[in-house]
Formats: C-alpha cells, structure tokens, sequence
C-alpha cells in the first residue's frame, strides 16, 4: 500500500482523493494547501491531516509519494523539492509549461531514483486502450489522419481569482486542461510533431476572463500524418478523438470516454461501449504499481516529452 499525500486540494485535488477511496493499492491521508479555509469541508469528510507547509509535509517519513494538483507554473520546483525528499511524484498535466523544464524535471527525479508519471489519466481508459492499439497493431493501415476535440465550460466553473483564470497559467485557452489530453494519446502513437498552425482566440465580450475561448491547431507529426486539434473552455463538455487509417477509422467519443466506434473499409460501422470507468482511479493504482515495481505505468517519459515540445509549439503560435 503505498502511502500518498494530496498537495493542492481545489476542485481537481478532491476528485483524485476520492477516486482512490478503499484502493487496495494507494490511500491519501495526508495532505497540503495554500487555502486550507477552502477545504475544510473536504478534510473533514476525509480525515486527511493537513501540514502547515509543503517543505513540512516531505519531512514526514510516513508519506511515500506526493500528487501535486497544484498550478502548472509551481511543478518542477515541487517536483525538485519532492525528489530530494525521496518522495515518489504524481503530477497533473501539464508537467511544465516549457520543454526544457519538462525535461529537467524528469532528469532531476530520475537521477535521484525516484518515480515521476504524469496524469494522462485518458490514456488508461478502455476505449482509448482499444483506439491506440489498433493504431499501433496496423490494422488500420498507415495513419493518413487524426482529429480530436476536447471542451468543457470552464468559463462557468472557474473560480473567480482562481489560478485556472490566469493567462499564464492557462495559455492557449483549453490546452493545458483538455488539449494536451488529445496531444498525449496522438503523440504516443504518431510520434513527435513536426509544425502546427493555430488560432486561438477569445470570441465572447460579455464575460471578465482573459482566456482564449477556442483553440484551434493543425499539424504534422513525423512520420506524415496530418492532424487537427480543437479544444474550447465555452462550450458544453465533448470529447472525441478519431484515427483516419487506409484500412479503417477508429474513434473514441462522449465525455466520459464510454462509446468506442470502428469503422471498416468497406464503411460498416460497429460500436463498442465502455461506460462507468474510473480513469482517476486507474491512473493513481497505475502510479502505485510503478512505485510498489508490481506494474507499468502507461506514459513515458518520451511520450511526456513529445507531447511539452508539441503543447511549447503551440503555445508560441497562438501567442503570435
């Protein structure tokens, strides 16, 4: 059982906590935050004991690893001061904002022997494991094509004052909170990225934020394939990514991941569904077994890096 504590417990920090609740494999009983008055509620309900500091919270020799939920820009020193502690690291997405801190950051725990998985969480889905492998096997054929679309309301969720409305934290509209998830599963099948074109934009005045409201990305990965990325923080929530082979289309849609559709050459149409999965809680059990040696994580640190220098691409087009 490996011993965790939650670092950053907003919105996103409670979903990870509770999705591991009664896991076999990992517990959080521990935790930090910049704003314990805002989750007082939360630690109630759990009994998670809250350090008054995150440079306190790694002296404490019962927690094994750390889950930083806490805003992109603060990882990699977190990340530094973690592994120094010897403290095994589960960190949201984006790790970094820049390639080069992405790879120091993996450099840095890697040279001190300790494990660091990033929160993809999509990619242990079923029906995302199903798209990818048939991408991977070559039963589509040569990959001519992918496209992929991400959105969620942010713009109705978003705490005023919260990090996730500043511009630094959240360049390019929806791609560090949703975009990167479709750039993680696109890259670990297609490989790097080679160029992008982009327009990101904010088209709604009638609200206070300073986001992009759509972001919109064509691009080229290595070996040919073309692709289209969109993602918005405006619209209702969607999902789907979908892999354009000589052979065959596969997609993998709804919000929750649940509906898988192959399509054959000859244009027949079958649907699978995967419904009521906890990607949360698979992801975390997938960090434990690499930490416990009793398993793989699913993303590596080559996927990680192929998917900062394509999200640092991106942001650099969108900002010209």
């Amino acid at each position: 059982m490996i011993d965790a504590a939650i670092v950053g417990i907003g919105w996103w920090g409670q979903v990870l906590v509770r999705s591991v609740n009664n896991s076999e494999k990992i517990k959080v009983s521990k935790g930090y935050t910049r704003t314990p008055g805002n989750a007082g509620e939360f630690v109630e309900e759990t009994g998670i004991k809250l350090h008054d500091s995150y440079e306190d919270l790694l002296t404490d020799d019962a927690i094994d690893a750390v889950i930083l939920a806490t805003p992109h820009s603060s990882h990699v020193e977190q990340i530094k001061l973690a592994a120094d502690a010897k403290k095994h690291i589960y960190v949201e997405k984006p790790l970094a904002l820049t390639l080069s801190e992405t790879k120091e950051a993996i450099s840095y725990a890697r040279n001190a022997g300790i494990e660091i998985c990033v929160g993809f969480q999509r990619r242990g889905h079923p029906s995302m494991v199903a798209a990818l492998s048939a991408v991977r096997d070559g039963s589509l054929g040569r990959i001519i094509h992918v496209e992929g679309h991400q959105s969620a309301p942010g713009l109705r969720i978003y705490k005023p004052g919260s990090w996730r409305q500043e511009r630094d934290e959240q360049p390019a509209g929806g791609m560090t909170g949703m975009g990167i998830h479709l750039l993680d599963s696109m890259v670990s099948v297609l490989g790097r990225v080679t160029d992008v074109d982009v327009k990101s934009v904010k088209l709604l005045h009638d609200n206070a934020s300073t986001l992009d409201e759509i972001t919109s990305v064509l691009m080229t990965f290595e070996e040919g394939t073309t692709g289209y990325l969109g993602t918005s923080i405006a619209t209702p929530g969607y999902f789907s990514l979908r892999f354009f082979g000589e052979n065959g289309v596969v997609e993998v849609r709804n919000p929750d991941l649940g509906e898988l559709a192959h399509t054959s050459q000859t244009g027949e149409v079958t649907v699978q569904t995967h419904t009521g999965f906890d990607m949360g809680r698979a992801a975390l059990e997938g960090f434990a077994d690499q930490v416990s040696g009793t398993g793989k994580f699913l993303i590596s640190d080559d996927d990680v890096i192929n998917g900062s220098e394509a999200l640092e691409m991106i942001f650099a087009a969108a900002a010209n």
